[in-house]
C-alpha cells in the first residue's frame, strides 16, 4: 500500500488515480495526524508526504516516525523554496525530495523504487 499524505484534495486525487492506474493500492490522509494513525495500523510500503499541512505537519510526522523507529521509505513533496535536500537528510525515512509543482512521472519513478505494484498475472 502507498500512503498519500497531502491537505490539497486535488493533489490527493491526482496521485491516487495515477498510482491506482499503475496497480498500486492507495490510502490517503489529509494531514500528519491522519497519516500517523495509518502508519500504525496498515501495511504501508511507501509514503508520499507533503510538508505543509495542518495539525501535524510533514516534519513533525517524520520526527514521530524516527522517534518510534518506524522505517518506511518516504518521498517528500515540498514547495520549491520550502526545504532543501540537505535538510531532509536528517530523517532516515526520507529517500527522495520532489519539488512542487512536480512531474507525475517523477513521482511514479520514485514510488517504483520502493514499492512494486502487485502482479496482474
Amino acid at each position: 500500500m502507498i500512503l498519500v499524505v497531502d491537505d490539497d484534495p486535488g493533489i490527493v486525487d491526482l496521485l491516487t488515480r495515477a498510482l491506482s492506474q499503475h496497480g498500486y493500492r492507495v490510502e490517503t490522509a489529509h494531514d500528519g495526524a491522519d497519516a500517523y494513525s495509518h502508519l500504525r495500523s496498515s501495511d504501508c510500503k511507501c509514503i508520499l508526504l507533503d510538508m505543509n499541512m495542518p495539525r501535524i505537519n510533514g516534519v513533525e510526522l517524520l520526527m514521530l516516525m524516527q522517534a518510534e523507529d518506524i522505517h518506511i521509505p518516504t518521498i517528500v513533496m515540498a514547495g520549491f523554496s520550502d526545504y532543501e535536500e540537505d535538510e531532509m537528510k536528517q530523517f532516515d525515512n526520507v529517500t527522495t525530495l520532489i519539488q512542487k509543482p512536480f512531474e507525475l512521472d517523477a513521482i511514479l519513478k520514485a514510488v517504483k523504487q520502493y514499492a512494486m505494484p502487485p502482479s496482474t498475472v
